[in-house]
Parts: C-alpha cells; structure tokens; sequence
C-alpha cells in the first residue's frame, strides 16, 4: 500500500456544486476495498437471500396435507410413530437383550408390590389399587411409549394430587353428593366423636368403590387431557417449568407425602386436613392428639424404619458398584411385617390397623360415573402437567444416556391411553417413578419388555398371592414411603450452588417450595410458574445497555468495563442491548441507550439551541473568520495516532495559493479512522449491536423509529447491525425499512468503518474555500483537459 496517498480536493469549474475528493495512487484500492467490505444488510439480504415462498391458501395446504397422508411412505411412519413398539422389537436381540430383561423386569417388579400398596395408601385408596396400577398402565406404555427404561406405575406426588381430591369428599357436603343424603346421614349417626375433637371437622369415611370411582375418574380425564396435548403438539409445554421450579416443588410435595404419613405412623386417627395451610393444620392436630399415639403401631414404624435405612443407605448405596441390583427390602419389610402382624395377631391384641381384604383377581372393567366433576376439574389439568413433567424429564435422561432418541409429543399420547384404558380398572394417573426406573435401567434392561416382565409377575400376586397380605399393617407401608423420601429431601443441598449459578433460579426454588408447603400443592405449582414468568421479566427490565469497544488485533467488539485491550473510536459509540425490545421494556431500552451513548437527544437540542443564539450574537459582532486548523486524522486499531493528513491555511505560502494547500505527514492509513478537528471527540455516530435482540414487537419498532429521529435532530446518526431475520421483518412490516434500510449493517465493524470511511472524505469535501468571485478565475475552454478542470487560482503568477 502507497504510505504517501493522494488526496485532493477538487472544485468544478464555477464552485456553484460541492466539491469533491479524489483518492489517487495505490491507496484508491485500499479505499475501494474497505467501502465494499462495509456492507449494509440490505444489499446483502438483495445478493445473497433466497426469496421467500408465498403462503399457501387454505386450499393448498389442505390438499398439500392429504397428499401427505395418503401416501404409503406416510401412513408407515404413521404407524411407526404411533406403535413405537414395532420399531423396538423389530430391532430386537433376542439372545443377548431378553435375560437383562428377566432379570431387570423380575427386580422392578419385587419393587412394584411395596411400593404400590404404600403409594396407593397415599391416594386414600385400598392397596390393591397399587398392585392394578403396575399392571394396566405398564402394558400401554410398552406399546404406545417411546422410552426404553422408564418404569411406569405409582408414584409419591400422584399418589399424593390423588390422594388430595379424593378427601375433598370426605367432607359431608360433598359426601352427600356421591352417597346420597340418607345414607351420609346414617353415616354421621353412627360415628363416635370424642369430646377433644368435637371442635375439629368431621370426615365421612367413603366406602372403598366410592373412592375408587372417584380416582378411577380423575384418571380418565387426567387421560383425554394429556392426549388431546399430545395431538396438538404441546409436548414443548414442560420447558415452561424450570429445574429450580421441578426440585422445589418435588421437595415441597415430599412435605406433603411425609406429613400425610405421619398420623399412620403414630397410629393416630385424626381428620385429613385440605386446602390453604394445610400442613400446618395436619401438625396442629398431631401434637393435640399426640397423647393418644398408639406404642405398638410406633414400634413397628421404627423397626421398619430402621431395618429399610440400614439396608438402602449403608448397604445398597455403599456397595452399589458390587451389587448387580441392589436388595429389595421394601419386599422383606412387607413380608416380615405381615408374618409378624398375622402369627401374633398385631389387629386384636395391639389394635394395629391393617391393610384389611385384598380381593383377588382383576377388577371388572367399569366406566367412570363422574361424581361432581366441577371440585377436581382444575386438579385434572396440575395432574396431568405434573405427571407428564416428571415422566418426560426421566425419559430425556435415560435418552441421552443410552443414545436414542424420544418424542415428547407422542409421550403425551402414551400417557394419555394408558391413564384413559386404566380408568375403566379401578386405576389412579400415574407416572415414571425415579427409583424404579433407576433400578430397572442398573439391572441390565434393555426395553420396555423388562416392564411386561414385572407386570406379569404382579398379575400373578393379584391373581393368587395377594389376599395373603391382609395382616400387613399400614404402619409398615408409611414407614416405606416416609424413607422413600430422603432423595427428596436431599435436594436441600443443591440449594448453595443453585445461589451461586443464579439467584433468580435461587428464588425460584425458594419461593415454590414455600407456596407448596404453606398454601397448598395445587396452589404452590401455580405461584411457581408465575413467579418463573416473573422473573424472566424482571430480568428482561434489568438488562442494562453495555458500550462495546474493539479489541486491539480482533474484529470482535466487547464491554469495556470487562474485557482489557479495547480501543474506543472517537465521535463513535457502540452500545450492546442484551434483551428484546418489545412494548414491557422500550422506554428502558431508550433509558439505557441514553446512558450509554452519554446523550440525550433533549437536552443536546436545548443546548444546540443556546449555543445557536450564542453564535448569532457574535456573529453581529465580529466578522466570519475561517476556522485557523480543520484536518483529517487517520488512526490506526491499537490507539496510536497514524497518518495525518492536513488541510491548513498555511500563512504567507499559503496564500501565495490562494487558500488552501494540502500537506501530507504521517505513515500508511489502517482499518478504522476517526474525525478530527476543531470538534474531535463529539459524538457523531452511534452503532447499536442487535445480536441479542430476538425478537421486536410493533411498539418496539415504534421505540426504535423514534430513537434514530431524536437523534438525529441533535446531528447524531444511529445505526443498527447483526439484525437477525425475524427482527429484519418486522422493521419490514412496520415501514422502518423505508426509511432507514441504509442504516444497517451485517456486523459492528462493517458500520464503523463506514462511519469513518464517510467522515473522512465529509470532512475533507467541507472544507471552507474562499468566495469564488474573489479568489477564482473562470476557465473559458470548453475543452479543457481534466487537469484544466481544477479552478486556476488568480494569483496563479506568484507560484
């Protein structure tokens, strides 16, 4: 490159139009170079951008949509999406991957008849009411369901929402409405209240097919709900419910699940408590009754209790990598309670209350009747959004852990079918439970075959085995679910790394668990997600507008309160906005770019004013004098001053010429120059980077209009680069585009060195020349060469 550059300023013949500059030598190509590299989003989205296909009529798209169905290749994939168990087992290796799934099945469903009969003491429903849920819903799921370990049946938190509808019933007005107003009142009549509980409120004990009628409609609702999200694709809906949410709200729901168990483990009887509070209700009633805790049924709980923590803390979890599946002792407490209950007779001589008869066989199959469908209507819906969350977020684990893929959507629809097919078995909602699904996936199972192996087992216990767990007592099953939820509890401890990542994600946890443990568990869900959405506005009104400087050597612009090695370039701000602009934050986008240009476009007005009234008053006093120094700096990218080249009126030599003569000093041009001169360092330009702007919203295009005209009646012009495509359209739509398309560029170095590419050859064409009348000549040949065509100076004989 030429390190002595050219530079002229040329007049036409009369200086009636303005006069230009001319750039000869070799720097004209560096120049050439640098204008079209500064590229502006328009011309590039013209060269370079596919046209947008037209929308489709209704019509179109109808039709372009039953070609698709019909074809053959289409209604195959069809079927596949729909029965994912065709793909499974059509890939399936039957010698290596069906003895993992024997085994695997065989452990889960060890696991499966605790647990079941507990969780379904949860929901306020007989045990076997567990045992039917690891059957019916199992064999939907392996063939609707697209996970390979997930082990479906009953879980704590369902057991639990359950659980919470079914004793709304308990009260007698709405008891009245299942059972008929005769036989509650005969109820009522025979119970026996005692006198520390007269002031408390009473509970109608519901017979068991009334509460299971009830559950069993849940269910089917809980079911069309999940498929009808399932049908319309809303399987993206669990991304609304964060991990800070899902692990205060599991932790808050293990409250619950303990406190509920509690009274079984003391052996007290005292009402349900529901609705707002209701955990401090349930421990205000504990310690009133704490009195009457029955020794026995609190010596069974204890020994269970400590049997299961041994077993599972120091031997399974310690010695986990020895073990190939760890011991199911949930399945010995049961079996050692029962045995111990049955041969010493734990009903009559210590009034242990039991689990009662076990019918055997499977339920007849019955539709739901529906009872007062407006008290659970709203429960549906937590049920089924809660149930899905905890499924979904097990599959995509084990997904990502074992390589294949799952579909959220056809999830929804697996759920859906087999909460609507259940409910006809006397069944509650169910979901994937963490603990089964861990052991089935350690065990070695493959598919979700080793899930029909443990259904199998269990319809084998319902069909013969299982009225011979009538003496298990209830304690036993409490004290199954109370230890159960030490992994719950442990979440505590992720409480001090989730401040140091987020405090808002901090929040989040914390105020979800509160409302969960204080309100209620239907309640805390809801104050959860909308204090979630809160938050995401709050940290959208938040986000502060950052100046971005140029990293010496790099194309790369960065905040200068951060990063070290930033050069600023003078008359120029580069402001970065982190957030969208959108109706809720546009007055604070506008704040924020405010404070960080250093501008504000109404008080500079004010100003330009006064300093205008100022300069007319001395203008009537002195005469115009032409400024004493107007130049052009060149300033290459680590800050040090580079080629100067000046336009001075230079003294007695000078005038020998009439005016102005250009004088070159300084070395080779670089990358970014920067106005100079009797105003050098005032603000002329401001580039805002919108590459985290996502999205505008019409009043942000509004905002963002309204910005460029403010200042530019201050004499600043703003430009915008990085703007994506669907904020381009928007501006588009809008009628921005038509007005300032030519103010946008691909990216931040683009419009800074067009920004200084344009001062420089500006500030060089406004130069103030002499009054032409007086200081020129006018050439009179028609056809003079072009370097006639610079005007003759009329002192031209004292050169």
């Amino acid at each position: 490159m030429n390190k002595d550059p050219q530079v002229h300023v040329v007049l036409d013949v009369d200086g009636t139009t303005p006069p230009i500059t001319v750039i000869s030598g070799e720097e004209r190509q560096y120049y050439d170079t640098l204008q079209n590299r500064c590229k502006k989003t328009a011309v590039f989205r013209r060269d370079y951008r596919l046209p947008d296909e037209p929308p489709l009529g209704f019509t179109a798209v109808l039709k372009r949509y039953m070609a698709a169905c019909c074809s053959a290749q289409s209604r195959r994939n069809l079927l596949s999406n729909r029965f994912p168990v065709w793909r499974t087992m059509k890939k399936y290796k039957w010698r290596t991957d069906l003895p993992n799934d024997i085994v695997s099945g065989l452990t889960v469903g060890i696991m499966q008849l605790p647990q079941g009969m507990a969780y379904a003491l949860l929901a306020e429903l007989p045990p076997v009411v567990g045992l039917y849920m690891a059957f019916f819903p199992v064999l939907m799921y392996f063939i609707f369901g697209t996970s390979r370990h997930v082990s479906m049946g009953t879980v704590a938190l369902i057991s639990l929402l359950t659980g919470s509808v079914v004793s709304r019933f308990y009260d007698p007005s709405l008891a009245s409405a299942v059972l008929g107003a005769n036989q509650t009142e005969e109820i009522l009549h025979n119970m026996t209240i005692p006198d520390n509980a007269k002031d408390e409120p009473i509970e109608v004990e519901l017979p068991d097919h009334v509460k299971i009628n009830i559950a069993a409609s849940i269910c089917l609702l809980v079911g069309l709900a999940q498929m009808v999200m399932g049908l319309l694709k809303m399987g993206f809906i669990t991304t609304y419910m964060s991990d800070p949410l899902i692990g205060g709200f599991t932790t808050g729901a293990a409250v619950h699940v303990g406190t509920s168990q509690v009274k079984y483990a003391l052996g007290l009887h005292i009402p349900r408590s529901d609705g707002v509070f209701q955990i401090p209700k349930t421990y205000a009633l504990v310690f009133r009754h704490i009195g009457e805790t029955s020794v026995p049924t609190l010596v069974v709980s204890l020994i269970c209790m400590v049997v299961l923590y041994i077993v599972k803390e120091q031997i399974n979890q310690r010695f986990k990598s020895k073990l190939r599946f760890p011991i199911p002792v949930e399945l010995f407490v049961v079996i050692g309670a029962t045995l111990a209950s049955h041969f010493m007779n734990f009903a009559g001589k210590y009034h242990i209350k039991t689990v009662g008869k076990i019918p055997p066989g499977l339920p007849t199959p019955t539709v739901p009747s529906f009872p007062s469908p407006g008290v659970y209507s709203a429960d549906v819906f937590i049920i089924a959004l809660v149930a899905f969350s905890q499924c979904v977020s097990l599959v995509a684990l084990f997904a990502k852990k074992h390589g294949y893929s799952y579909d959220s959507n056809q999830e929804l629809i697996a759920y859906g079918l087999g909460n609507i097919f259940s409910s006809f078995f006397s069944c509650y909602p169910y979901a994937a439970s963490v603990s089964r699904s861990s052991v089935q996936e350690s065990a070695g199972g493959k598919t979700q075959l080793a899930s029909v192996v443990s259904a199998v087992m269990v319809l084998i216990v319902i069909l013969s085995i299982g009225p011979l767990f009538e003496s298990l007592p209830n304690c036993a099953l409490a004290s199954i679910i109370l230890v159960a939820l030490k992994g719950l509890f442990m979440q505590f401890q992720d409480l001090p790394q989730i401040y140091r990542i987020s405090v808002y994600d901090f929040l989040i946890w914390v105020v979800t668990f509160l409302a969960v443990v204080l309100l209620h568990v239907d309640f805390g869900i809801l104050v959860g997600m909308l204090f979630s959405f809160f938050t995401v506005v709050l940290r959208a009104q938040r986000t502060k507008a950052v100046n971005l400087q140029k990293i010496s050597d790099l194309y790369v612009y960065e905040n200068s309160a951060k990063y070290k090695q930033t050069e600023s370039v003078s008359g120029v701000r580069v402001v970065g906005f982190n957030s969208p602009v959108y109706y809720a934050n546009g007055d604070l986008f506008v704040k924020q770019v405010y404070h960080a240009a250093g501008v504000v476009p109404e008080k500079r007005l004010k100003m330009m004013k006064r300093m205008k009234r100022e300069t007319e008053n001395e203008i009537k006093e002195t005469d115009n004098e032409i400024k004493q120094n107007a130049f052009v700096t060149v300033v290459n990218e680590s800050k040090e001053l580079g080629s100067i080249l000046s336009l001075e009126k230079a003294g007695a030599d000078t005038k020998r010429n009439g005016g102005w003569l250009p004088v070159l000093n300084g070395s080779s041009m670089q990358n970014n120059m920067v106005l100079s001169g009797s105003e050098e360092g005032a603000l002329h330009h401001i580039v805002i980077d919108m590459a985290h702007v996502c999205f505008v919203d019409s009043v942000g295009a509004k905002v963002l209009k309204q910005l460029f005209l403010d200042y530019e009646a201050v004499k600043i012009t703003v430009l915008f680069c990085c703007v994506n495509d669907e904020v381009w359209r928007v501006l588009d739509e809008t009628g921005f585009l038509a007005e300032f398309d030519d103010r946008i560029y691909l990216n931040v170095d683009d419009a800074v060195n067009a920004i200084m590419l344009q001062s420089v050859i500006q500030r060089a064409s406004e130069i103030r020349i002499p009054a032409v009348s007086n200081e020129y000549k006018e050439n009179l040949r028609p056809d003079a060469q072009e370097s006639d065509s610079l005007l003759e100076l009329k002192n031209e004989s004292k050169l």
